[in-house]
């Protein structure tokens, strides 16, 4: 059995909700009459209607119109029914004289009645007191005022102010806002500023300082002492009084009055203001390690010299150490791409590049998904980097090395949703955005180099001159923050509460909330580096590491053309071969056992520094190799002298003149009948043939026409044979 409450209303209750308001008033039958108070119209309302809107969250109810009075009219005039709206001087009034209200009514209780003279005795001053206290126990409470600062005590009012105190409050119906003094409306209380200069002052704020060219606001008084000079000529024909200008501070001032985003849109832009002054995330993105990522770009603010290649590596080891001081350097700013998982903040892939492009940014995301103990070990890093993970979901910007067909492609590939934010709105990637500044104040600033914030940052700083990080230098650094400072430090954004981000990924990752790592072949298929190679006896051969396996020699003689080579430049054990017309990918091991547990960029420079010669010592062998061939060709020359050999060669005019010998007298001819007989086609024919003679009695010659006119057109023409298809 189910109660239905009817609810009691007290008449003249108000109740605000969506922006409007409305005075309560019970009628007969469980309805209820809604005044608007703003337009007076009425409206009768349910016992639901009446639940349902003063449920919403924005509903409010106020009895202070039930028993209205002069005392609490007072106070709702001027818009005011909750202590916290009055400043922290009037909210320790209320407090205090609330608190004193509590001894009145307790001397009232006891039978005293409440008068001006009574409550100036002593003795009930006393009481009042000792009542009061406790519920006001900021300060101590002082009957009469005493030498001294009167700072650290409250003062009680005589006898009569009390009285006026009590009899407000009572009338209010114990309304401890009828208590309060309305201090705001004191003072001269007329406007000091002719309201056609007030007009006149938004005009050339409007006209001049809300520019995009952002001028100063003088520039905006500057026009105002133009415009009222003007409006003054008018009003003097008018023969009324001149209007005298206002100071800078003035104009200032409704300046500031100006909201502040809008005020943005007109001196930045809409684009700039939108960025600068969206509104954070507060809601929780993400649950899962790697279910929500976001991947930016950023160009680092620091410089890092790099060294112009060329004649440099053309020189000797003497050269170089007479020309080490004067070596040129071109200084340059590198872009780093950063990983970045919502749910935990914590970083998972990084790179340096010279410029955006989806190269680098692959090579982030093969970094969020596999290992970084490589990193840990070349850098030096004491702690240990956040594991492989699994992306759910990738969030990027319209960066030229983030939305493009590789990496989308990529990303779907293993299995990943791609989200494209928009630009220049910061608030669709928070987390990425809010990492940018904590890594310059914490660590790009300190770096020589520093090019600051801005343009003119740095009045005094030469950062070209104090560019001496190189860019391996500039990665170990980055990598040490990400791995060893950053994930240990306090994080007080959303969801985190104060935990560092190696806290929050602990605690996922031990409840198993984390997203699956891709296989290592859906790694090389749809992430890896794609190359193409023949089969041959020893398999397929890619960045000159071969590969092979007994399922790829079966495709050896049926396979002639080159097969599709699918790579992980992070892991050069294994690569996926596609074969045309096979259905499954082929999964073939490196059979140089010697380079395995190596990345592709490790192996390339292995074999640089392999191949790496001393350009002294190169042209020393090339003499010496020289001079060998050299007296090898003249030994075996006088050999053939000695022993009376003939040539087995011959010079260049030696084979033209036998050439000339040999082409002498060749012509061609055309080919002629044999007399006697004829050519094909025309045995027959009459005038071909001179010797050719009509004989028998069935002759006839046409009756119109000679022999020659082409009777014999319509004569039967026998061809090949049809045999297609036949000689089965």
């Amino acid at each position: 059995m189910s109660v239905r409450l009817n609810y009691h209303v007290p008449a003249g209750t108000q109740l605000m909700t969506g922006g409007r308001s409305f005075f309560l008033y019970p009628q007969k039958g469980g309805v209820y009459r809604a005044e608007d108070v703003v337009t007076g119209r009425s409206e009768m309302w349910t016992a639901d209607q009446f639940l349902d809107r003063s449920s919403r969250p924005d509903a409010s109810r106020s009895y202070h119109n039930v028993r209205g009075n002069l005392a609490s009219a007072r106070i709702q005039a001027g818009g005011l029914f909750h202590r916290d709206q009055l400043n922290a001087k009037g909210r320790d009034t209320v407090k205090l004289r609330k608190a004193l209200m509590v001894g009145i009514e307790a001397l009232e209780a006891e039978g005293l009645k409440i008068t001006g003279p009574a409550l100036a005795k002593l003795q009930n001053r006393r009481k009042i007191r000792d009542l009061a206290q406790p519920h006001y126990p900021d300060r101590p409470i002082w009957i009469t005022p005493r030498g001294g600062s009167t700072r650290e005590c409250a003062i009680m009012p005589k006898g009569r102010t009390l009285r006026d105190y009590w009899t407000r409050y009572v009338d209010a119906v114990f309304d401890e806002m009828a208590l309060a003094d309305q201090n705001w409306l004191k003072g001269n209380r007329t406007p000091r500023i002719h309201w056609r200069v007030r007009e006149l002052i938004d005009q050339a704020i409007d006209e001049v300082h809300l520019d995009l060219k952002k001028p100063q606001i003088s520039v905006a008084l500057s026009h105002l002492e133009t415009l009222i000079t003007l409006e003054n000529k008018r009003r003097a024909v008018r023969e009324q009084s001149e209007l005298n200008c206002v100071t800078h501070k003035t104009v200032s001032d409704h300046v500031t009055m100006i909201n502040a985003t809008a005020l943005a849109i007109a001196r930045d832009g809409e684009r700039a203001a939108t960025n600068a002054r969206t509104r954070g995330s507060t809601d929780t993105r993400a649950l899962m390690i790697g279910e929500d990522v976001e991947v930016d770009e950023c160009k680092l603010s620091v410089l890092t010299p790099v060294r112009k290649t060329g004649f440099w590596t053309g020189l000797s080891a003497e050269d170089k150490e007479a020309l080490e001081e004067l070596e040129d350097y071109v200084t340059s700013r590198l872009w780093l791409v950063l990983v970045l998982d919502v749910a935990t903040r914590m970083p998972l892939g990084w790179t340096l590049t010279d410029a955006p492009n989806h190269e680098a940014t692959l090579d982030a995301l093969r970094m969020a998904t596999r290992s970084k103990e490589r990193e840990k070990i070349m850098c030096g890093c004491d702690c240990d980097p956040m594991p492989a993970v699994g992306l759910a979901c990738v969030a990027n910007d319209n960066g030229s090395g983030l939305r493009n067909g590789s990496v989308k492609a990529a990303l779907l590939g293993s299995g990943a949703q791609v989200v494209d934010v928009r630009a220049y709105h910061s608030g669709d990637t928070p987390f990425a955005e809010r990492m940018w500044n904590t890594m310059e104040s914490q660590l790009i600033n300190l770096l020589h180099g520093y090019t600051g914030r801005k343009a003119g940052h740095l009045k005094g700083y030469d950062a070209k001159k104090n560019a001496v990080i190189f860019r391996e230098e500039l990665f170990r650094l980055i990598t040490r923050y990400l791995i060893d400072e950053y994930p240990y430090q306090n994080h007080y954004g959303t969801t985190v509460f104060g935990r560092s981000p190696i806290h929050v990924a602990t605690q996922l990752a031990e409840e198993g909330w984390a997203i699956a790592v891709p296989s290592p072949q859906d790694r090389r298929l749809h992430l890896g580096w794609r190359k193409e190679a023949m089969i041959t006896d020893e398999g397929v051969k890619v960045f000159g590491l071969p590969y092979n396996s007994p399922e790829l020699q079966k495709f050896r003689d049926s396979t002639k053309r080159k097969v599709a080579v699918f790579c992980d430049p992070d892991c050069v054990n294994e690569v996926t071969v596609i074969v045309e017309g096979h259905p499954a990918p082929i999964c073939v091991d490196l059979s140089w056992t010697e380079m395995r547990d190596m990345t592709i960029p490790e192996v390339l420079a292995h074999y640089e520094e392999l191949r790496r010669k001393d350009p002294a010592n190169l042209k020393d062998t090339r003499v010496r190799l020289a001079r060998l061939r050299q007296e090898r060709f003249d030994y075996l020359k006088s050999k053939a002298i000695e022993n009376g050999l003939a040539r087995s060669y011959m010079t260049r005019a030696e084979a033209g003149k036998k050439a000339a010998v040999l082409t002498a007298g060749m012509q061609s001819s055309e080919p002629k009948i044999t007399e006697g007989t004829v050519a094909p086609g025309t045995l027959a024919d009459l005038e071909c043939d001179p010797f050719a003679y009509d004989i028998g009695d069935g002759f006839e010659p046409p009756i119109e026409g000679d022999l020659t006119s082409g009777t014999q057109d319509e004569r039967a023409v026998f061809g090949r044979p049809e045999h297609a298809g036949k000689l089965k």
